[in-house]
C-alpha cells in the first residue's frame, strides 16, 4: 500500500510543465520585431540567445516565445536498428 508520500512523489514524477525553449531557427519577438536565433550558449551560469545579424548576445527575459509543453515523466525511446 502506497503511503501519501510515496503517492505525492509519483505525482510529482509525472508533472508537465511550460517554458520557452531556445535553439537555433526559432523565430522570437524582441521589442516588436521578430528575429531569428542564431545559437545559444551558456555563460557565467547565464543563458544567452544570439540573434541573427546581431553581434551582442541578448537575455532571454528580453525575448517573447510562446512555450513549450515538457515532461518530467519517463518515456522510453523505441530503438531503430538498421542492417
Amino acid at each position: 500500500m502506497e503511503t501519501a508520500t510515496e503517492a505525492t512523489a509519483t505525482e510529482a514524477r509525472g508533472a508537465t510543465f511550460l517554458m520557452p525553449l531556445f535553439k537555433p531557427g526559432i523565430e522570437v519577438t524582441q521589442n516588436g520585431r521578430r528575429e531569428k536565433i542564431s545559437h545559444v550558449i551558456l555563460r557565467r551560469r547565464e543563458l544567452m540567445v544570439y540573434l541573427i545579424g546581431h553581434e551582442d548576445p541578448v537575455k532571454p527575459n528580453q525575448l517573447l516565445l510562446a512555450p513549450s509543453l515538457f515532461t518530467t515523466e519517463r518515456r522510453p525511446e523505441q530503438l531503430h536498428w538498421y542492417l
